[in-house]
């Protein structure tokens, strides 16, 4: 432990973590809005990317611009994706600076962990980099308060205590989706909870079936891993990586840079992802369809009444149409972190790419 933490503390992580540590009470009152739920991420993998090259390395495979974890007053962490040549969407990940300008930490899906490590081999040549899991030494958690993240994160800011051996940063998308914590793997929650939670500013629960990290994903209508972004199905912005900040449009060229580029420059595209509300359990076909039975995309994932769809914006947000799904009517919704021009008919110009 004292290399790990040697070789990959984060010092910028540790001077921050002043406004990102919580108070634990074991209070399962859900109704105090300053509960916050704190969970870990079974199905989230870190990876170490090492080497003298690593930053040109990278930069020159993901959508993000990775030169901005160099920066002094750069972010900790950057949401990125890792495209095919085709300009499809084949890893989703988010990036974490360590305090060794060589090394990074890239969290990706646990399923796709065998698949985006030998990506990166691929593209690797003859450069100095090496790749490995670090899935013995830390894992990822969550920390949220749906809905509430301003609040929580301003009665974070009156902590004093030390988040030691932890790396703690917002999550690089939007606020709403809470504190992304990496703690050792050997830590168990009651000795997460001992090193985080000392002056009770903030309850922090476990998960219930009401308040977990996928059903908040969903009421966002953000996909997450190969599941609900299938490698090779989608392309960037149908992702919605324009309004997550996970594509850079000013950085250079990159794998699949030159189709994501021109459909931004040239117009919006014509599907995205987006949260759909069910009024009846979802039972086989994840097609979603107008009552004339015109297909309008696609369930990717679900968890009670809620889902994420990728949908075609122009009938489904910008018409009367009646939403069904296996018979039963269902709601799509935009989301609330769209910039206000994304339904805009003038928005919906969009280049055809299929």
């Amino acid at each position: 432990m004292n290399n790990l933490c040697k070789n990959l503390k984060f010092p910028r992580f540790a001077r921050n973590s002043i406004r990102n540590i919580v108070g634990l009470n074991n209070n399962n009152n859900n109704n105090n809005n300053n509960t916050s739920t704190l969970e870990p991420l079974p199905q989230r993998e870190l990876i170490r990317v090492h080497g003298a090259e690593v930053t040109p390395f990278l930069q020159g495979l993901v959508t993000q611009d990775v030169s901005r974890l160099q920066e002094p007053s750069g972010p900790a962490s950057i949401y990125s994706l890792f495209l095919n040549r085709a300009g499809r969407l084949m890893f989703d990940t988010i990036i974490y600076r360590t305090n060794d300008k060589d090394t990074y930490l890239v969290e990706c899906d646990r399923d796709a962990s065998s698949d985006f490590r030998r990506h990166l081999r691929t593209y690797r040549v003859r450069k100095h980099i090496d790749i490995d899991t670090v899935d013995d030494e830390y894992v990822p958690w969550v920390l949220f308060n749906d809905g509430q993240q301003k609040d929580t994160e301003a009665r974070m800011a009156s902590s004093k205590q030390k988040a030691k051996d932890l790396f703690i940063a917002s999550d690089p998308r939007i606020g709403s989706l809470g504190i992304r914590i990496l703690a050792p793997s050997d830590m168990s929650d009651a000795q997460l909870a001992t090193t985080l939670w000392r002056n009770h500013e903030v309850i922090a629960v476990n998960p219930d079936i009401e308040k977990n990290y996928k059903l908040l994903r969903y009421k966002q209508g953000i996909g997450e891993g190969i599941e609900e972004l299938p490698p090779g199905k989608c392309f960037p912005l149908e992702a919605n990586a324009d309004y997550l900040n996970g594509v850079s449009f000013n950085k250079g060229c990159y794998v699949g840079q030159e189709l994501t580029a021109r459909v931004h420059h040239s117009g919006v595209i014509r599907k995205r992802y987006m949260p759909i509300r069910f009024t009846a359990p979802i039972r086989s076909d994840m097609t979603v369809k107008s009552v004339s039975g015109a297909s309008l995309g696609r369930v990717l994932g679900h968890a009670q009444n809620h889902g994420v769809a990728l949908l075609r914006i122009e009938p489904v947000l910008n018409s009367a149409q009646q939403l069904v799904l296996d018979g039963d009517r269902c709601f799509a919704e935009r989301p609330h972190w769209w910039p206000q021009q994304a339904t805009t008919k003038r928005g919906m110009a969009a280049v055809n790419i299929e």
